[in-house]
């Protein structure tokens, strides 16, 4: 493995025969059924920004850069850590994302000056 050109998809891969459609940013994905929110955005070319996250690891969504809106629910959750559904609408950049990620670093930053 050359861990320089190789992708760190942010979660580990799910194999399952159930495959599900969700759209991410205007954009349907089919992906197995138990892949997070993350990891359907990196397969579909569309980066997250993530800290903690790493395809060796189970998420724990500690760093919260990796928050997304999802249509009808309350709250930012972290794609790490939040798995697909069929039919699910994500946007993963929002103005609204933009402030709390820049809200999170601000944080990171204050403690590490």
């Amino acid at each position: 493995m050359n861990q320089l050109n190789d992708i760190d998809y942010g979660t580990p891969a799910r194999l399952s025969e159930r495959m599900i459609t969700l759209e991410i940013d205007g954009v349907d994905v089919d992906v197995p059924a138990g892949t997070s929110v993350m990891r359907a955005a990196m397969d579909a070319g569309i980066s997250v920004p993530k800290l903690c996250a790493t395809d060796s690891l189970e998420p724990f969504g500690s760093c919260r850069l990796c928050l997304v809106e999802i249509e009808g629910r309350r709250g930012y959750p972290a794609s790490c850590t939040t798995p697909c559904e069929p039919g699910m609408k994500v946007k993963t950049q929002t103005p609204k994302l933009a402030d709390i990620r820049r809200g999170v670093m601000e944080l990171y930053i204050s403690d590490h000056p």
